[in-house]
């Protein structure tokens, strides 16, 4: 599954101008494939990043493009190698989406970044959701956290059901709810950036002839935009 990059650096340029931090600042990039946004802020802000992605193909393929690059095979449900208070700040461009357990991995970083540390988010979401599905999606991931988990089962390739998340999509308001009553970030900007991700879809159909290298949930979905998300961990 290809992931995207609607806006191109447009969006993360704009996030790291939110951010401004300093040069030299640790950053972590979650999902970062072959280390392409990884390679472009440290050329560009001076970042010391690393970047973590479970592709072993994407992650040499980076590391045979720049040698220089600092890309690991990791999860970001599990950031275990990196001590709590490490990173100034948490990359995610379009990669929460993918990943399993998004609620782990909303608190791993939660965990990893230092107090005052930024975390950037970009990745579709639901713009005008219906209230019904909202409830009903919320009432499911109830439900399947009350069940039992039996020795011998393994879930590692199924996504966890939560209530901010359906079909790859997130909801904005639950999503916000969570990182900041169930996790403890404030999130500072929210802003909708559905022009990049319509352009991009333009983009890759006069380019491939169809949509086959896209994420799934771009397909013939309505109401599916795009969004950058900006939180920080208190310093109290």
């Amino acid at each position: 599954m290809a992931l995207i990059r609607p806006g191109k650096f447009d969006i993360t340029d704009k996030a790291m101008e939110i951010w401004n931090l300093p040069e030299g600042s640790r950053v972590l990039d979650v999902g970062c494939g072959d280390g392409t946004s990884a390679e472009h802020v440290k050329d560009k802000y001076g970042f010391d990043i690393t970047g973590i992605d479970m592709s072993l193909k994407s992650i040499n393929e980076g590391k045979e493009r720049n040698k220089d690059l600092d890309l690991r095979l990791a999860d970001g449900e599990f950031l275990d190698e990196f001590s709590s208070y490490t990173f100034d700040g948490i990359m995610m461009e379009c990669s929460l989406s993918l990943i399993n357990l998004p609620d782990e991995a909303l608190h791993e970083a939660y965990c990893v970044l230092k107090k005052g540390g930024r975390l950037f988010i970009s990745d579709l979401y639901v713009k005008q959701p219906d209230p019904k599905l909202v409830k009903a999606v919320a009432i499911e991931a109830e439900r399947q956290a009350k069940i039992p988990h039996k020795e011998g089962d393994c879930e590692e390739d199924k996504q966890r059901q939560v209530d901010f998340r359906f079909e790859g999509a997130f909801f904005k308001d639950p999503l916000i709810r969570y990182m900041e009553d169930e996790v403890g970030f404030k999130v500072t900007v929210f802003e909708d950036r559905s022009r990049e991700l319509d352009e991009y879809v333009g983009e890759k159909i006069l380019q491939d002839g169809s949509l086959d290298t896209c994420v799934t949930v771009c397909k013939g979905k309505k109401g599916i935009g795009y969004f950058m998300l900006i939180a920080e961990k208190p310093v109290l």
